[in-house]
This record gives structure tokens, sequence and C-alpha cells, in this order.
């Protein structure tokens, strides 16, 4: 979905590993009815790399969101972890500097629940959030502490630019190509399947 930001998240704070398609994929199948150890595919020559601090990462990250992100309620934050999203980040960034891991990993989260909302909204109420949170993201404006959504933007992009501000910036360009993208006037005009998958690539960052 963020393809522009992983690419920058590469550059700037690891390498991705497209390898990670294949543990994603056992592990949906793990779900399925009926599920039984021999229909794990077989063996592959490629191997699956996840970043080394991956637990400990996901651990700590996983109640991070789950105890502060404003969730409709108690089974949508049940859902995201067994999404395993934070866990997603430390399979395409394998590679990713120790002290920089758990910020890749939180922008990318951040950004796909922030995605996730806007899919709610309409596209005027999606403009309306991402005008609020883009200073803010930016260090432009002080968030409010009782609002969860300014104050985790505020603080993950913050502790980005503390680390490295120059790499954090090709990021945030990455990042506001998609959310600009997502509260397009034009998203809802696609006149044909052509002209909104143009659109989607667009959102996806690759446009």
């Amino acid at each position: 979905m963020f393809s522009a930001i992983h690419r920058s998240l590469w550059r700037s704070f690891g390498r991705i590993d497209s390898n990670y398609e294949l543990e994603l994929q056992v592990a949906q199948m793990r779900k399925q009815p009926g599920y039984v150890p021999e229909d794990i595919p077989p063996p592959t020559s490629f191997g699956i790399k996840c970043h080394p601090k991956a637990d400990q990462v996901c651990a700590e990250l996983d109640e991070y969101f789950f105890k502060n992100w404003p969730w409709e309620d108690k089974a949508a934050g049940q859902k995201f972890l067994r999404s395993e999203t934070n866990r997603w980040a430390c399979l395409a960034l394998p590679n990713a500097r120790d002290d920089r891991i758990y910020d890749s990993v939180r922008v990318n989260t951040l950004l796909f629940l922030l995605d996730d909302v806007a899919e709610t909204l309409s596209i005027s109420e999606g403009k309306a959030l991402y005008e609020r949170l883009v200073p803010i993201a930016l260090g432009k404006t002080q968030p409010d502490r009782n609002d969860p959504y300014e104050w985790m933007t505020y603080d993950i992009w913050k502790s980005m630019r503390a680390t490295d501000p120059e790499l954090t910036e090709v990021v945030w360009q990455g990042a506001l190509l998609c959310i600009t993208a997502q509260v397009d006037d034009a998203r809802m005009k696609c006149p044909d399947l052509g002209s909104l998958l143009k659109h989607r690539a667009k959102e996806a960052g690759i446009a």
C-alpha cells in the first residue's frame, strides 16, 4: 500500500526483503479450517529474513498501539493484534539498524491505521483529518494530548527526526504522496477501471 514509503525506509532505515510474503502466506494458511502441517508450501531456495529484534519490537509496539489507539471497540483492537502489522514491517526491513527499527515500524503501522480511518470518512472529512495532522507531523503545530491521532502522529515523526532529520524528510515525502491521493476528489470521479487503477497506483506511492 505504501510502496514509496517502503522504498524510502529501505534507503533510510534498512533493506526491504521481499521474501516476507512466504511467511505471511503460511501464517494465513494456518488460520484456515482444516489446516495440517502438510499444507505448508514446499521448501524454497529463498530464505525468510526477519529483523533479529522482531519479537521484542512487536511485543512492545503491539502493546503501544493496542493501548493508545482509539479503537472502535475491543474487538477491533484484537483484530489489529491478529493482523501482526508490526511484524510485517519487521519482515519488510530485516536489516534495519537497531536504533531505527522501532520508529520504522511505528511510522509504518501509524500510516496503515490512518489509512483505515480515512477509508471510513468522506473525502471532505478525510481532507480535514489530514489537514489537521500534516502540520502536527511536521512539528509546526503542537498536538492535543487528548487526541491519539494527533499526539501519536507528533511523537512518532518527532522521534524519527531526532534520529535522522534528512532521511526522515525522504520518508515523509513518500507518506505525503500517499495520504494526499487518499483524499483526492479524483478518487470518486474515475470514469473507468483504468482510471481507477491509475489513481490507486498513486495512493500506493508508485505513480
